[in-house]
């Protein structure tokens, strides 16, 4: 009888049952013993317990160290203890010799409690050793190494100061780490020396430190298994320069560059310190490609668009040569934009681009809808004392309704664009600046429907000020002129107001306005902001802020100067500060405005 006929008689139907039983731990036999908790971890056993006096918590800790009785436990035999406490004299000398404090005198004295031995350490200081003379002597290629001058400048230990060891220590390893960084891999003391003179509270510190020669950067080594990327393209993401003095943090600005390239999964960086060639450092860098393909879906929200959601597509990697493929689709309550942007990298590829542009689009504000086509291309390249520079084209074809007025415009658009940031720090900026400035324009030679130029430049700044707080201020300067302003689309007039201009007023709602009180924008610009924060916990601060200006000129008539301030929370982020700001215009032109936005500083 086969098992599954012994099944379907019945005769083992007990020992399913049995079988069940066992396995969801109803019953259990003795072979198989019942799981048991964890046993609890032991608990320590008390120590003695060591009080130091007549020295400061510093000091009293370092003695508390240095004594062979310190974390014995409160069942050390009577005979052991007392030979340790014979010791304990020494050793708190020795550990105070490290503070300076050469003339110290140190008693121990144990109390034989029954639960467990007391110690108390009474130190007499005495008067304590300053140093006298520091002298760094520099061979080698350090001698002059600007980086090594400003080392021995701020070295850890100064005439002067009381001694302590750890300073000696600091100052030898300040000089042993900035060889390794900078590539003096022969460095070595060819003498250090810490002499003292108790008796006249005096020390010397003397260090001679031969770096031997500077080693160079050497070859490149690039170590990618299926080598969907160009070898020269990764190399231009590095600007590697064979032959330069090698420094360290090439290391981190090589991993940065690769890892920001979103071509590479895992990027490792290692320079071969151990076996140099010829003076030279050899650097492996081995690569993981990433996915091709990445998708995202994003959602947000500000008071200027409404709730917002973001879809995009990127194709990182269309070709060996490093090609990239972008197509973004966003929606808001008042624009709706699809975007695909072909990109080429250039010379210098962690911040020059090449790319070709498409978009159509539509935007419907309180003071004007406009519906956009556009094609586009655009480059950007490095500039010195750190701006960048872009030079774009568009051809861009917008039907606009503007108050009473409905027009289709072409316009071939040539333009300029320069961006600078500078900061302390990238997202959080304690002190810092961020420049931008644009200039486009178009003729009617260019098959434009209309002549015009526009400038405009916005500058942001953050200082910091005492008590934690921060100053920051923005502003926004802008002027055009056209041979026939009423033939301009909105995207070129200027208009104030929302979230980033204007606060406590409606999005693009300023400006100058025609005869029926409807706002058409102006050929001018001028918004300016000051605002203080300050931090209240590690994560929530607080903000008091001025907006004023306004949009002026062109067709319309002006509506002056308006000025909102207001009060609002600020909510630290990893991609920025998030801000909600309550804002109310001061013309006694509306309510309280409730303002949200996302994102840096600068």
């Amino acid at each position: 009888m086969t098992f599954l006929s012994l099944l379907h008689s019945g005769q083992y139907r007990g020992v399913l049952l049995c079988g069940a039983l066992l396995a969801s731990g109803c019953i259990r036999l003795p072979f198989f013993p019942a799981e048991r908790p964890a046993a609890p971890a032991p608990e320590q056993p008390p120590q003695i317990a060591i009080t130091v006096t007549g020295v400061d918590k510093r000091v009293a800790n370092s003695v508390v160290a240095h004594l062979s009785l310190s974390g014995r436990s409160c069942k050390t035999p009577p005979v052991y203890l007392r030979a340790l406490s014979k010791r304990g004299q020494t050793e708190a000398q020795e550990a105070l010799h490290a503070f300076g404090y050469y003339q110290a005198e140190a008693r121990l004295a144990v109390t034989l409690a029954q639960s467990c031995p007391q110690v108390t350490v009474t130190v007499s200081p005495g008067p304590r050793v300053k140093v006298s003379v520091v002298e760094i002597t520099l061979l080698g290629g350090a001698e002059t190494d600007p980086a090594f001058a400003r080392a021995v400048a701020d070295a850890p230990i100064k005439v002067g100061q009381p001694l302590e060891h750890a300073g000696y220590s600091a100052a030898k390893s300040l000089l042993e780490s900035l060889a390794l960084e900078r590539g003096y891999l022969e460095g070595r003391f060819t003498h250090s020396e810490l002499r003292v003179d108790p008796a006249a509270g005096s020390a010397e510190v003397l260090l001679d430190y031969d770096s031997g020669p500077r080693y160079r950067v050497g070859e490149l080594r690039i170590e990618q298994p299926t080598g969907d990327v160009d070898e020269d393209l990764i190399r231009r993401f590095l600007d590697h320069d064979e032959g330069s003095p090698y420094e360290s943090r090439l290391v981190s600005r090589y991993y940065s560059a690769l890892s920001r390239s979103e071509y590479f999964e895992q990027v490792e960086v290692r320079p071969l310190l151990t076996a140099p060639e010829g003076g030279t450092i050899p650097i492996e860098i081995t690569l993981t490609p990433r996915d091709r393909h990445k998708f995202s879906v994003g959602l947000g929200a500000s008071t200027d668009e409404g709730i917002r959601t973001r879809l995009n597509y990127t194709n990182r990697r269309l070709n060996s040569a490093g090609h990239r493929l972008d197509a973004n689709l966003r929606a808001s309550l008042i624009e709706q934009r699809l975007t695909g942007i072909y990109r080429i990298p250039r010379e210098h590829p962690v911040d020059e681009w090449l790319s070709f542009n498409a978009a159509v689009g539509r935007e419907d504000v309180d003071t004007y809808d406009t519906l956009e086509q556009r094609l586009g291309v655009m480059e950007t390249n490095r500039r010195p004392w750190g701006w960048m520079e872009t030079r774009f084209i568009d051809l861009n074809r917008q039907s606009f309704d503007i108050a009473d007025d409905s027009k289709t415009t072409t316009l071939v658009i040539p333009g300029l664009r320069w961006h600078k940031v500078t900061a302390d720090h990238p997202v959080y900026p304690r002190r810092g600046y961020g420049l931008d400035a644009e200039l486009r324009g178009s003729a009617e030679a260019l098959v434009s429907d209309v002549d015009f130029a526009r400038f405009l430049v916005s500058a942001n700044a953050v200082y910091g000020l005492p008590a934690e707080m921060r100053l920051l201020t923005r502003a926004d300067l802008g002027a055009s002129w056209s041979n026939g302003f009423n033939d301009l689309p909105p995207s070129e007039r200027f208009f104030a107001g929302g979230d980033n201009s204007l606060r406590g007023y409606g999005f693009e709602d300023l400006g100058p306005e025609d005869a029926d009180g409807q706002v058409i924008g102006g050929k001018y610009l001028a918004v300016a902001s000051i605002e203080v924060d300050r931090m209240v916990s590690e994560h929530w601060g607080i903000a008091a802020f001025v907006d004023a200006g306004n949009a002026f000129g062109g067709a319309g008539s002006s509506t002056g100067i308006m000025v909102g301030a207001g009060l609002g929370l600020r909510f630290r982020s990893p991609i920025g500060p998030a801000r909600i700001d309550l804002a109310q215009p001061l013309d006694g032109g509306g309510g309280v405005h409730l303002h949200l936005r996302i994102g840096p500083d600068l």
